[in-house]
């Protein structure tokens, strides 16, 4: 009787560990794996952007010194008469630039492509009296005024990424200047980790990896991965890159000395449409989060088995016992939601790490600003609730109604910010005077107001529109003002005066201050690249320079003096831009 009893359990058990501990581990595996991969993905994609903005970043990074020692005076010269002394003194300066830059080099060419004068002068290599106008970047400097091209170089046989600038002079194409970056730095810094990074050209053709056997490999062309971009070049007489499939359009599988391993490609198009980076994640955590639960999975259905064969056993035996045993059950059953619980939190825990180390690169820059009207809005609130207890309602509707101001307030902040930030479109047009002043005291309002700066402002009434382009107008004026807030740092009298006078067809912009002045012997360097009369390390001498050629790009200019002519009273910077018909 027992045992007839015991054989519909014992037939339930075999069938459960047999059939419902594989099928279960599998389910759950599949479904681990699923929701891990989704992680992987999106993680992969969030590193792959701040890798994309660490390459733009060390792209752009001197991004304007060709730009600016094209406006060199020095340079211009040099191109229109190149005698033996000007060489020198050139070639020694651009050494110098390069070196405090950690460039491969900077060299002037003439409107013919030959080299006149290059920071690798005195070495084996140097690119003195060698032709590249052959080079793209040099053809494109030349029609476009601005050329890029990565390469490897013809003299030295070391590539790097090349950025060319027109020089003119008297009207005409005199030449160019040339940056040459390596690579170097930035790749220790994508020292191999969990990812593994390349970055191809248009061919396919890896020349920036962290994995240094990749270098000059082609990407397989018979793989079934996907790409944002299709190789136009052919990769025959290249070694191919050692990729295997990994089983999808997105797996790539390697032999290592531990044996194979598969990795999640993700590529992202460079702006441009000629490079694309890509990354290899490992797909281990992957595959160790689906044997987890798996593992888990099989494991509860093995114990659930295991526990409804052992009730059912004492239920036969012992009837007394079954309380205990649900109980026991119970337990298992607890244990094995609250391991799941834990495995979710940790996945919520890491997603939110992900959202906080983004959004927290973000709120620092307008926190300090923020704040203010936030502690403002809570204390209205509170005296509104009083107010409202009391009955005084036109004082609750006075209170309710500086909240809303405040939240506009913190709009503008937010929208002042974002404006800032956008691309200048590089279209001039008509640009309000008064509104480009307001936006860049908005702009530095905290930095003012620390400073303790009084600040002046004497504009028109009625609108005033000069020829310009309005974020590049903010830029100048946002430099003009943090340089004279700098100058009056520490001095006793701290007064910022803005000034605007429109007559004749033009309008005469002035910022000045109350700080210690313009030494007369450094008024005709001021807006020389490079000249900085501030501590070393507060700046590379380009802001003034840059200001200098935006305004004259509006077809104005600007101008330093000291107030009152003599030093040690401030100074007063002059923008003279060309105004146009009131209301267009």
């Amino acid at each position: 009787m027992v045992a007839r009893a015991l054989e519909r359990p014992r037939r339930l058990l075999m069938v459960a560990l047999l059939l419902g501990v594989p099928a279960a581990a599998a389910l759950a595996a599949g479904w681990a794996s699923s929701l891990a991969l989704d992680d992987l993905k999106d993680s992969a994609r969030a590193q792959l952007a701040l890798y994309n903005a660490n390459l733009r970043a060390e792209l752009e990074r001197h991004a304007a010194v060709p730009l600016a020692l094209a406006q060199d005076e020095e340079v211009r010269a040099l191109l229109v008469n190149p005698t033996p002394a000007a060489v020198d003194r050139l070639n020694r300066k651009l050494q110098g630039i390069a070196q405090a830059l950690d460039a491969l080099a900077l060299y002037v060419m003439d409107a013919k492509g030959t080299t006149l004068a290059a920071s690798n002068w005195h070495s084996a290599a140097s690119f003195v009296g060698e032709n590249f106008s052959y080079r793209p970047y040099f053809r494109m400097a030349m029609d476009q005024g601005e050329g890029h091209h990565f390469a490897l170089g013809t003299t030295s046989l070391i590539p790097g990424y090349y950025t060319a600038n027109r020089v003119m002079a008297e009207n005409r194409t005199v030449g160019a200047v040339v940056l040459k970056l390596g690579f170097d730095r930035l790749e220790r810094g994508w020292t191999p980790g969990q990812e593994k990074l390349l970055v191809t050209d248009r061919d396919g053709v890896v020349f920036i990896t962290n994995m240094p056997s990749w270098r000059y490999h082609a990407l397989p062309r018979r793989l079934p991965i996907s790409l944002p971009i299709v190789p136009e070049g052919t990769s025959e007489g290249l070694d191919v890159l050692p990729w295997a499939f990994g089983g999808a359009s997105d797996r790539i599988a390697l032999e290592e000395k531990d044996g194979q391993r598969r990795y999640l490609l993700t590529s992202v198009a460079m702006p441009g449409g000629d490079w694309t980076l890509h990354s290899l994640t490992s797909l281990d955590p992957v595959t160790a989060r689906a044997w987890v639960a798996g593992l888990l999975a099989a494991a509860a259905v093995a114990m659930a088995a295991l526990t409804a064969y052992a009730v059912a056993l004492r239920r036969v035996a012992l009837v007394e016992r079954i309380a205990l045993q649900e109980e026991s059950r119970a337990e298992l059953e607890r244990r094995v939601a609250a391991a799941t619980a834990d495995l979710r939190a940790a996945e919520n825990e890491l997603t939110q790490a992900a959202k906080l180390a983004a959004l927290g690169q973000m709120s620092a820059g307008i926190a300090h600003e923020i704040n203010q009207p936030l502690a403002a809005m809570r204390s209205f609130a509170d005296n509104a609730v009083v107010l409202l207890e009391r009955g005084r309602m036109d004082a609750v509707r006075g209170n309710l109604a500086e909240i809303a101001e405040l939240t506009d307030r913190m709009a503008a902040i937010t929208r002042q910010l974002k404006g800032f930030a956008r691309r200048a479109s590089g279209t001039l047009g008509p640009v309000s005077v008064q509104g480009a002043v307001t936006q860049a005291l908005a702009l530095l309002e905290s930095k003012l107001r620390r400073e303790d700066i009084t600040v002046e402002v004497d504009l028109p009434d009625q609108p005033v529109r000069v020829m310009a382009e309005d974020v590049r107008l903010q830029q100048v004026l946002v430099n003009l003002i943090g340089n004279a807030a700098d100058a009056m740092r520490g001095c006793p009298v701290r007064r910022l005066r803005i000034g605007l006078v429109a007559a004749e067809g033009e309008a005469l912009l002035s910022v000045a201050d109350t700080g210690g002045g313009i030494a007369e012997a450094d008024l005709p360097r001021l807006f020389v690249p490079f000249f900085t009369t501030k501590e070393a390390g507060e700046g590379l001498g380009l802001g003034l320079s840059i200001s200098h050629g935006i305004v004259e790009d509006f077809g104005g200019s600007l101008a330093a003096a000291n107030r009152n002519g003599k030093p040690g009273q401030g100074a007063v910077f002059t923008l003279r831009l060309t105004t146009t018909e009131q209301g267009t």
